[in-house]
């Protein structure tokens, strides 16, 4: 019963969350040089890919050569733009603590957007596939749009003029949490 008493406690709590912000800090500051290392690495490679097609075209080389030197190159700038949305949702839980359904949606967008560039830049694709990413891009657009106008609609009430009675009630929870958090 001590034990409960002890784990449930404010004190107690409040040093498991420090811990856990510290463990968090901990992981960041170990992943941010690796994020940075691997955009660093996308951009050699693009770089790479981009003196191969250059190459391979002002040489003349066979056009499957060139063909495939700039498929390569499209891919790659694709994959660089799907990366830069991940690390953009990776930094904004850093930051906040918290994975925005915004920003996972967006994620999903700009990934999809690439598999339908890629299918249709190299000519392999059927009916349905492009039936099927686009009620996925509909889909996720769509969510994109709800979300953004209930984020809006928020902000909307958020910033309204507040009644007497809604103040009150304000206080009165205030005042129910502070005594369930000092229990």
């Amino acid at each position: 019963m001590k034990l409960l008493e002890k784990i449930t406690s404010y004190e107690f709590i409040c040093k498991m969350v420090d811990i856990y912000n510290k463990f968090v800090n901990f992981v960041a500051i170990l992943m941010i040089p690796i994020l940075m290392l691997t955009l660093l690495i996308a951009i050699a490679i693009i770089f790479y890919d981009l003196r191969l097609f250059v190459d391979y075209f002002l040489h003349g080389a066979v056009a499957e050569e060139y063909d495939k030197a700039f498929k390569l190159l499209v891919r790659n700038i694709l994959n660089f733009f799907v990366l830069i949305e991940l690390f953009k949702v990776f930094i904004d839980v850093l930051e906040f603590r918290r994975i925005r359904k915004r920003q996972i949606i967006e994620a999903g967008i700009v990934f999809v957007v690439r598999e339908i560039i890629l299918i249709v830049f190299e000519h392999r694709f059927t009916f349905w596939d492009l039936l099927g990413f686009g009620a996925l891009l509909l889909a996720l657009g769509l969510t994109y749009v709800l979300l953004e106008k209930s984020y809006m609609e928020y902000l909307k009430f958020e910033h309204r003029e507040i009644t007497k009675r809604e103040r009150s009630e304000r206080e009165s929870l205030k005042e129910q949490r502070k005594g369930e958090l000092k229990r």
